[in-house]
């Protein structure tokens, strides 16, 4: 017991003197940061253009203002549910 209570506490001092040390900055060239923003809009578009493809396929009213990344989704999740329970039922009264 007592070689083990040792050891914890030189697995503490161990970890405890890595978390002190000065962590060095990682540098990060110009072509490097251009490449990192040519990706990130690319991401960015290709989720824009994802959320305007669900946006055209849930329900809304015309009158409705362009609904945000949550609403759309947790409309998707309402519209999704409501279809599911909608098929359940139709398979229910087929099978009867």
């Amino acid at each position: 017991p007592e070689d083990e209570e040792e050891e914890e506490e030189e697995e503490r001092m161990r970890s405890a003197s890595l978390l002190d040390r000065p962590r060095r900055k990682r540098v990060i060239t110009y072509a490097q940061r251009q490449a990192a923003n040519i990706r990130e809009r690319k991401r960015m578009f290709n989720l824009n253009e994802a959320f305007d493809q669900l946006r055209k396929k849930v329900p809304t009213f015309a009158y409705e203002k362009r609904l945000s990344r949550i609403e759309t989704l947790r409309l998707a999740i309402v519209y999704i549910s409501f279809m599911t329970e909608l098929l359940d039922g139709c398979s229910r009264q087929e099978a009867s």
